[in-house]
């Protein structure tokens, strides 16, 4: 009961920030909400989330590190914050690489560029993931605090592996990524469904379709490959080996930030939820404008 009350809150909470609009009635309920967000521009989403949430009675937590480039604390929500082991001239390096190795370089120099800054992105999120688990103080913290459930963005799987640990509820606000389908358990026949960076549309050509299906044949590979550094270190913390998507298919609630205006259509299941509004600017309302007839006879 409680987890279905705290689900709904949470989507009639998006979907009102989106739209702008006060939901229309309010429950006398309040719980309390851990935020495990990803930096960057994931932020911005799961900001607004935890902002709304404060004002409405409800306790809100947010874990971040000390070092980041957009987290940061909040009128609304309670910050928390633990060590890690590299400073903002990390950032400042890698932002650097990124735009210098993308001039004048050939194709093979470019895709090879990329995949050295894709490892160390993917091996920064998995220090941070691993100070964090460390954090044993943090950690007992947050096992104390009984939380309603845990609000977190997938593509960094720290937040879903602390609330895999907690035994709390998981609500996922993300874009999407390659594992999806088995993470999420739902259908995603290569026959009628673009795979992740093909390009292609729901109404493919002969080819287009082979080639569809040999990339679906090579994610799980990419999965492996992207996630391999937090399976590891998620293994440390839980103390037993356990593989990504074991833990992503706990999840309570996909709130995927898209919708079908700018997509193709696909099948979704019951617990996931389009969202696409919410990475949209607040609207406002149009001025008012006069208009006067003048008749010439």
């Amino acid at each position: 009961m409680r987890l279905a009350v705290i689900v709904c809150l949470v989507i009639s909470i998006v979907i009102c920030a989106a739209l702008d609009q006060n939901p229309t009635g309010k429950s006398s309920w309040t719980g309390k909400l851990l935020v495990v967000p990803m930096d960057g521009s994931h932020w911005t989403g799961v900001k607004a989330v935890a902002e709304e949430m404060g004002p409405r009675g409800h306790t809100v937590i947010v874990v971040i590190p000390e070092i980041s480039m957009r987290l940061g604390p909040g009128e609304h929500y309670i910050t928390k914050t633990f060590p890690v082991p590299y400073g903002l001239e990390l950032f400042d390096e890698m932002l650097t690489e990124q735009v210098c190795e993308l001039t004048g370089k050939s194709l093979l120099e470019i895709v090879t560029s990329q995949v050295r800054n894709i490892l160390k992105v993917l091996n920064l999120m998995a220090s941070t993931s691993e100070s964090l688990f460390k954090s044993q103080e943090l950690i007992e913290f947050l096992r104390a605090q009984n939380f309603d459930a845990v609000l977190t963005d997938p593509a960094l799987p720290m937040g879903p592996i602390l609330a895999y640990n907690l035994s709390v509820p998981a609500v996922y606000m993300f874009r999407g990524f390659p594992s999806n389908a088995a993470a999420t358990a739902c259908p995603d026949p290569p026959s009628y469904i673009p795979r992740f960076l093909t390009l292609h549309s729901d109404r493919m050509s002969f080819s287009q379709r082979v080639l569809n299906v040999l990339v679906s044949m090579l994610e799980p590979l990419a999965c492996k490959f992207i996630f391999w550094p937090f399976e590891e270190v998620a293994s440390n913390f839980l103390q037993r080996d356990v593989s990504l998507v074991e833990i992503l298919s706990t999840a309570a609630v996909w709130l995927m930030r898209y919708d079908f205006t700018l997509e193709f259509p696909k099948p979704l299941m019951p617990n996931m939820h389009l969202i696409g509004g919410i990475n949209c600017e607040i609207r406002n309302p149009m001025t008012k404008v006069s208009i006067t007839f003048i008749l010439i006879t």
